[in-house]
């Protein structure tokens, strides 16, 4: 068995430093091209996350947040994945975009994106100070985490799964319930289509915050 670890929006592998040490399984993690260089779509997310379960036969894949979408377009049809755990994701259905949860969040507290991001050179960058607040708030070190964001291009927020993999194979979810970007009614809205429901009392990043919880979720689902 492998665990396939897939970040999030303006992430990077670095964010599951904290948590690979706690598995009880090898893991690799997916550096998603729209996050880098390369500045990719959600369907270069899906197939960077396929290359990765190519490689392995026996695999948990796990994505965490907008990481939810490709891996939902990555897994479908995939003999590799035994099990998807999606960690404050959206393990989005056909035609669902980001934008579809983002209206769905509503008045939610502490859900704000318009102020979030700034555009620079056509690329969407999270304000470090509002990511501190938004995304690490209960982390060890806010400053630390959000100087590891990186920009992206903006294609991904209005796109949606061209395959749907959690119709067929098993999944959990983990509900963050301190979480200040993926509103949390959202996120239990989303995880009555998965077969196992956890919850963190965690902010959107419970790979820094409870690493080690996280990982006996992800090592009970592997």
């Amino acid at each position: 068995m492998t665990i396939v670890l897939v970040h999030g929006a303006w992430h990077s592998p670095w964010y599951w430093r904290e948590v690979t040490p706690h598995l009880n399984t090898p893991a690799v993690t997916v550096d998603l091209p729209s996050c880098g260089p390369a500045h990719g779509d959600l369907h270069d997310d899906a197939r960077a996350i396929k290359e990765a379960l190519d490689a392995h036969t026996d695999v948990t894949l796990v994505a965490h947040s907008y990481g939810g979408m490709p891996a939902t377009e990555a897994a479908a049809g995939h003999p590799a994945v035994r099990h998807l755990v999606y960690v404050a994701a959206y393990n989005a259905d056909e035609n669902e975009t980001l934008m579809t949860f983002a209206a769905m969040a509503g008045t939610e507290p502490n859900i704000n994106p318009q102020v979030d991001c700034d555009f620079q050179d056509g690329l969407l960058v999270f304000k470090p100070d509002r990511a501190e607040d938004v995304l690490f708030h209960d982390c060890p070190d806010p400053r630390e985490a959000a100087s590891h964001l990186r920009p992206m291009a903006p294609p991904f927020a209005q796109q949606s799964p061209d395959s749907i993999a959690w119709k067929t194979i098993p999944s959990t979810y983990v509900i963050c319930t301190e979480d200040r970007a993926t509103a949390v009614g959202v996120q239990r809205t989303l995880s009555t289509r998965a077969a196992h429901v956890h919850e963190l009392p965690s902010s959107h990043s419970a790979f820094l915050s409870h690493p080690t919880d996280l990982a006996e979720i992800i090592n009970a689902a592997s």
